[in-house]
């Protein structure tokens, strides 16, 4: 049976992909029709896309033309989202180790590409190599080596660092300011996406490293990496797709009758095989029901100016004194309270 990619990248991504989307025209309801990602989904502070909506999103974000911004942005920008990889990358005792804590870290930006570092004498080489590549996944190789290669020149004591930059596929109408921006002319139509430059600065001691901060530093972005990968159990990926599917489907879908035939065409699976996936964890489809409609349910509380009795509609329940009553339940206290006093923060 076909087991769901469990995968994810940070929305990030997404949000970038839909600001340049509409600032090229497309309508911003047709890319959340072909990408399948929701508006919450988009806007929700430190999201992660799932495997099947990303490459719908870069598949559809392939008729957008080349983006030139690549290359404008700076570290605050790029880094902005990953304040804990920042924290390691610009505070290692050598560029050296920045960029093998760089690798090692990129699973909190994505978990769909990776990069391969190779030293060769005096020269790093670093592939960039991607699962989805659309025309051979130069723009996606360019931004990430836009990434790296503002990290490298973050240990530059002198000169600047000097990269060769290979790409697959045919030049941007841009490419001249690529160059520019690496140091060195690109080329393009090459078999690899690939990043070069020399290494006799890789072991020179970092002038700014500041020994006390680093620990700390290292054991956060590291524990946010494993909160990531632990979040990919089977009940956690369920539960995410309960959420999905709320976002997705009218109020007449949302009730558990309905939720669990889509619940597991979505995750290819039978009943039987997702009730006995479940109980490995010690849960059950009806309960990550429930804790999937209470966190939906405070959302759409906080950040929706939608009545508590549209929000219960939406969340399949029967009537607003339902959904007050559940509500109650769950936190002790009626949506319409909870809304108010969550309204300052």
């Amino acid at each position: 049976m076909h087991k769901p990619d469990t995968r994810t990248v940070s929305n990030r991504i997404a949000q970038q992909c839909a600001r340049a989307m509409q600032a090229d025209g497309h309508d911003p309801f047709d890319f959340f029709r072909q990408t399948g990602i929701t508006p919450a989904q988009l806007d929700e502070p430190g999201g992660r896309i799932n495997a099947e909506r990303h490459r719908r999103m870069l598949g559809y974000a392939h008729q957008l033309p080349p983006q030139r911004g690549i290359l404008d942005m700076d570290v605050t920008h790029w880094f902005a989202h990953f304040s804990g990889l920042a924290h390691v990358c610009f505070n290692r005792p050598t560029l050296r180790g920045a960029l093998y804590e760089f690798l090692r870290l990129r699973g909190l930006i994505g978990q769909f590409d990776f990069m391969l570092m190779n030293e060769n004498g005096l020269w790093i080489e670093i592939e960039y190599l991607s699962e989805f590549c659309p025309a051979g996944g130069a723009i996606q190789a360019l931004a990430n080596f836009r990434l790296l290669s503002l990290v490298t020149r973050a240990y530059d004591q002198g000169a600047t660092t000097v990269f060769q930059a290979g790409f697959r596929g045919a030049a941007p109408h841009f490419a001249r300011a690529i160059s520019e921006c690496l140091g060195a002319p690109a080329t393009f139509g090459q078999a690899r996406n690939t990043l070069r430059f020399q290494a006799s600065m890789l072991d020179v001691p970092f002038g700014q490293f500041n020994a006390t901060v680093a620990p700390h530093a290292l054991r956060h972005a590291q524990a946010q990496l494993q909160t990531l990968q632990g979040a990919q159990l089977f009940s956690a990926r369920v539960e995410q797709a309960i959420i999905d599917l709320l976002g997705q489907q009218d109020g007449a879908a949302a009730d558990g009758t309905r939720l669990l035939p889509a619940l597991c065409d979505g995750l290819a699976m039978n009943h039987w095989t997702l009730r006995r996936q479940l109980q490995q964890e010690q849960t059950s489809f009806r309960a990550l029901e429930l804790r999937a409609k209470s966190r939906e349910s405070r959302r759409l509380l906080r950040e929706t100016t939608l009545s508590v009795a549209e929000i219960g509609d939406r969340l399949g329940f029967s009537s607003q004194s339902a959904f007050t009553r559940f509500f109650k339940n769950q936190f002790e206290l009626p949506p319409a309270r909870y809304r108010q006093d969550t309204a300052g923060t």
